[in-house]
């Protein structure tokens, strides 16, 4: 689809041509950074709505290395990042899920791994820079555009032979040095041809790049904050001023490092037709293959309460800031993970200007995206060892100014920290996962545009389309199961070799950060060689970490959307300004199936007193859910052209974010150890409606000269549909309860005839004896059971509003330029910190700006970008600490870059990203309630780019 191509828009609205960059190369005599700034210019004040842009200088010229990276300078656009880059985006505070992302005005399916669920957001570290074109935000929404982005739509554009005149090939070689690892330098190349033959009747193109990444990233983490934990009989000095009374504390704390290896392949391919100057036919493949192969080492020592717990003082937030305990759980572990994505589409487009009026235009495209482990071991194979527990140790937990606790243990005599070694080490258990995800969409849209030949009429034009799309996912889940390795059985003492371990010295280790480096209060630390532990261990636990045939969870979910809009263009004056309207709707119908793979439970058993099991099918089978629900789309984007100079722009529009996938599954499950009082049951919702958002825009634009521009834009979003658990009591396949059958009711009878007690032990043991059984199951007319069923629903809605502001200057004749913007988004659901058990909140709300300078002439082009984000939600959940907030604190980065052009056809250049080596810290409801710190590094490029 093209939809949101700017040719597109332009061609839609009868406004001037705002063509990615290589369309108009031949017509404008800029070059370099500044054609880029004008082009994004044109797009931004020729477009209906509000929409930014960024465009490469030249094809492989795109402005920060990484897509993401560079669409952060886009106002009220920020990024979360993953191994020190830019990964998913977040809008006006509505997070990567609430966003859509296109591809050549295609949708394109979302691609994950590492062990992530099924999701819509997507990764831009799949796609590289080279080779793009253009990105475009869309901020408010469109008839004729897909649905699926309450945040924006970002369209992102790549090059077709038909923008070049001729032939045209260019490559790019660079060294990449990440100053985080000493693994070396890492190559990085791309190129590009392109030609035209026949006259200009037929064209090809392909491009491609490839990368390899090394890295470390070094880490510290608070396994979470536990609420209102046991104290036992510790002493404790109690500063609390929670008005609820709550208290957190820490459940362990971690150091460790990931090593990782990444590479990249992306490419494209694609051949376009124009038999007459009337019809064009375009036939596209995409491929992008993103593998990242991570080791993980960690040392963490865990906490013990209740009667481990020496003494606690709490401060006057509820957080435990010294903790005394004597619980001996210190722990090595090493995490062997792989990601793989793959990203593939296949399109065809054809465009024909049937008459002088009417254009018509269909596209078509299948595209998929499968995400996984990479190979037999899955995405995740670990081990985790620890030292002997019989071996007492003294742990004091800190929490200072300092931006990582600190934490030092006291061995009893007469082992001491400076003599013990691996000969205290005993394995504990491994196992291996692999989660896969595989989306697909198929998508097949057909439109027609009227153009009115009344050039005196002020509707200039009238566009009527259809869209059908199938959207399919599979979610599935394979584990090995967890293999025991005697589990701190003394006797293991000696079976994993000295040499298998490496000892490191806890100074090298996030020394930006204080209470890194060697604040680190335990002197070194191990880490150990995955496969040679394993090995060590056979000798006596012989296994294989095989995966089943059979899922662990097996999640299918179909969606089959048709839609109809229709979008008229209007053009006019209005007391001599120009006045532009843009009015549509679109009205979608939407089928939703869910299959999950279930154990279907036949019957509850009471097996002793206190415990009661549930059995299930021997074989699981899929259930079949469907769904459906419509949508009515209106949107209105207007402009008034005030002056020559000064634009003002009113929009609405409302759009949709459908539900989360892992929420729409059609699975219910039971507890397996349903005691009275606790049988609970949790069940997917394929029929939760989408997130809507009603959206309203008001912006001045204020061009004062051919490149240079203010702005100033304010919006509201009101958005309805978000998620809440809904629990209600029902029975689940007719499961009947043994502890009120008529056995049951029997032995209650004998026991009150009896004036004995009607105790559950009681009961149970009169069953016994009348039955002669020694446990029992529900039967038939038995009563049934009622589970507690929690579920997904539709519930919460959030308001956000905000101010987003921009300046461009260009000045004239002296090369240099800036760049600058501030948004300010205000509203949304808060976390209440003081608070404990479920409430909603809205991740990724969160105050931006960007500061770029740039100088541009005789060859030489320099840049120099600042981008801030405050701090932010992160999550509403620490690990297995549900209900508990993740913040990211605030963040700083800086990029630079420098290039020469040695002739036309040869540039070198250079590329410094994050050259302060800024790093992350998170923290709990409150910032001594510290959670990870991440150690950020520099990574430098340094390049040759030739043009033929």
């Amino acid at each position: 689809m093209t939809a949101l191509s700017t040719a597109a828009y332009a061609q839609a609205e009868s406004g001037p041509a705002t063509a990615a960059p290589a369309d108009n190369a031949t017509e404008v005599v800029v070059v370099g950074i500044r054609r880029s700034l004008r082009s994004s210019q044109d797009i931004k004040k020729s477009t209906q709505g509000m929409v930014d842009a960024i465009t490469a200088e030249d094809i492989g010229k795109f402005p920060d290395t990484n897509l993401a990276e560079a669409i952060q300078r886009i106002p009220g656009v920020t990024i979360d990042r993953s191994n020190n880059e830019g990964s998913r985006v977040t809008v006006r505070g509505f997070g990567p899920e609430y966003n859509l992302v296109t591809l050549n005005g295609r949708s394109m399916p979302s691609s994950v791994g590492g062990g992530m669920s099924a999701t819509r957001s997507f990764d831009f570290a799949n796609l590289s820079a080279d080779g793009i074109a253009g990105m475009a935000v869309y901020k408010t929404g469109r008839a004729d555009v897909p649905s699926g982005g309450i945040g924006s739509t970002i369209d992102v554009t790549t090059a077709r032979p038909f923008n070049y005149k001729g032939m045209t090939a260019q490559m790019s070689v660079k060294a990449i040095d990440d100053t985080s690892t000493d693994k070396g330098v890492t190559p990085e190349i791309s190129g590009l041809f392109s030609n035209t033959f026949a006259d200009g009747k037929v064209g090809f193109l392909i491009n491609g790049s490839y990368s390899e990444r090394n890295s470390r990233l070094e880490n510290a983490s608070i396994g979470g904050w536990l609420q209102n934990q046991s104290l036992g009989t510790a002493v404790v000095t109690n500063n609390n001023k929670n008005p609820y009374g709550n208290y957190w504390a820490p459940q362990s704390e971690a150091w460790g490092f990931d090593d990782h290896e990444r590479t990249r392949l992306n490419g494209q391919a694609v051949l376009q037709f124009r038999p007459t100057d009337s019809l064009t036919a375009t036939v596209d493949y995409t491929y992008a293959l993103y593998k990242d192969h991570a080791v993980s080492h960690t040392s963490g020592a865990w906490f013990g309460y209740g009667g481990d717990l020496h003494s606690m003082t709490i401060n006057e937030h509820g957080t435990a800031v010294n903790i005394n305990d004597t619980g001996s759980d210190l722990s090595y572990s090493v995490f062997d993970n792989h990601v793989k994505n793959e990203l593939k589409s296949t399109g065809v487009n054809l465009k024909w200007d049937a008459t002088d009026t009417l254009a018509v235009e269909f596209d078509a495209h299948h595209s998929t995206a499968d995400s996984g482990g990479d190979g037999a071991k899955g995405n995740n194979m670990f081990m985790i060892v620890g030292q002997n527990p019989g071996i007492a140790i003294d742990k004091i937990f800190t929490v200072t100014d300092t931006d990582i606790p600190t934490t030092t243990w006291t061995y009893q005599a007469p082992t001491t920290v400076s003599n013990i070694g691996t000969n205290t080490i005993l394995p504990l258990f491994g196992q291996a996962n692999n989660n896969t995800f595989i989306n697909t969409i198929d998508e097949v849209r057909a439109d027609a545009v009227w153009r009115n030949a009344n050039g005196d009429s002020g509707l200039k034009s009238i566009k009527l389309g259809a869209d059908y799309k199938v959207f399919k996912t599979r979610a599935r889940s394979y584990n090995s199961g967890n293999f025991a390795y005697g589990y701190y059985n003394p006797a293991d003492l000696g079976l994993m070799k000295a040499s298998t371990f490496t000892k490191v010295d806890t100074c090298s280790l996030l020394q930006d950060f204080s209470g890194g480096g060697c604040d680190i209060q335990i002197p070194y630390i191990y880490t150990f060689d995955l496969a040679q532990g394993v090995a060590d261990v056979q000798s006596k636990y012989p296994h294989t970490f095989a995966f089943p045939t059979t899922p662990t969870s097996d999640h299918k979910i179909r969606e089959e959307t048709k839609a109809i809009y229709l979008v008229a263009n209007f053009d006019t004056d209005f007391n001599g300004m120009r006045f532009r309207a843009l009015a549509g709707l679109r009205y979608e119908q939407t089928d939703v199936t869910a299959n999950s793979l279930e154990q279907r439970p036949v019957s509850v058993e009471w097996v002793n007193p206190t415990e009661f099991f549930t059995r299930f099918a021997a074989d699981p089978s899929f259930s079949d859910i469907k769904k459906s629900y419509n949508e009515f789309l209106p949107s209105l984007d207007t402009s008034l052209q005030i002056t020559d100079k000064l634009l003002g722009r009113a929009s609405y529009s409302k759009t949709i974010t459908r539900s989360d996938l892992l929420s729409m599954v059609g699975t219910t499950s039971v507890s397996t150890t349903p005691k009275p009082g606790a049988r609970t049951a949790t069940a997917g919702n394929p029929g939760l409606l989408p997130y809507e958002s009603n959206n309203v825009d008001f912006s001045l634009e204020y061009y004062y000269t051919r490149d240079s521009y203010v702005s100033v834009n304010y919006f509201a979003k009101q958005v309805d549909n978000f998620l809440t658990q809904t629990t209600v009591k029902g029975p689940i396949a007719g499961l009947t309860d043994p502890a009120a059958g008529a056995l049951a009711q029997q032995a209650t009878a004998a026991l009150v005839a009896a004036n004995q007690p009607t105790t559950a032990a009681n009961i149970f043991a009169k069953m016994q004896q009348l039955s002669g059984q020694s446990t029992f199951t529900g039967q038939p007319g038995d009563p049934l059971i009622t589970w507690d069923i929690t579920t997904p629903s539709n519930a919460n809605a959030v308001e956000i509003h905000g101010w987003e502001f921009a300046v461009q200057h260009i000045f004239a004749d002296t090369g240099f330029g800036v760049q600058a913007n501030l948004s300010i988004p205000t509203g949304g659901a808060k976390f209440d910190n003081q608070k404990i058990g479920s409430q909603f909140a809205l991740p990724g709300l969160s105050k931006s700006y960007n500061l770029v300078a740039f100088y541009e002439k005789n060859g030489w082009q320099a840049r120099a970008a600042f981008t801030h984000r405050g701090e932010f939600l992160l999550a509403t959940s620490q690990g297995q600490s549900s209900n508990e907030p993740q913040y990211v604190e605030a963040y700083d980065q800086l990029d630079v870059s420098a290039s020469y052009d040695i002739n036309p056809h040869l540039n070198i250049f250079f590329d410094g990203i994050n050259v302060t080596g800024s790093s992350q810290r998170l923290h709990g409801r409150y910032s001594e309630q510290f959670l990870n710190a991440y150690e950020g590094a520099a990574r430098y490029q340094l390049g040759v780019r030739y043009k033929f």
